[in-house]
């Protein structure tokens, strides 16, 4: 199962135990600026409708939590988004640290 699918299914059981009917979360998504309606609620569960990131990020507000959560990821998953972003400075802190050891080498 991919992202997106992941999600989708992730929308569709929380909406449902939510006791959220399609039209419910279409209103609360307006509310937040997206002007969805019911029928493009139900083609993004059954992913016949694409789904923006913003539109995720407002989701999964709506439902009081976040990406990683909605996409199962957990906290501390090498593949969260917040270990991926860390994962990303290291490495470029790492190369700095590189470079300015060599200039400072070379200039001793």
């Amino acid at each position: 199962m991919n992202e997106n699918d992941t999600f989708r299914q992730w929308f569709r059981d929380t909406r449902i135990s939510a006791g959220l009917s399609q039209q419910k979360v279409a209103d609360a998504l307006k509310v937040e600026g997206f002007n969805l309606i019911q029928s493009q609620i139900a083609k993004i569960e059954r992913g016949e409708r694409p789904l923006r990131l913003d539109e995720a990020a407002a989701i999964t507000r709506l439902f009081g939590t976040t990406l990683d959560i909605a996409l199962g990821l957990k906290e501390g998953d090498p593949n969260s988004l917040a270990a991926q972003q860390l994962a990303g400075r290291t490495s470029t802190l790492q190369r700095i640290r590189s470079v300015i050891d060599a200039e400072l080498g070379g200039a001793a």
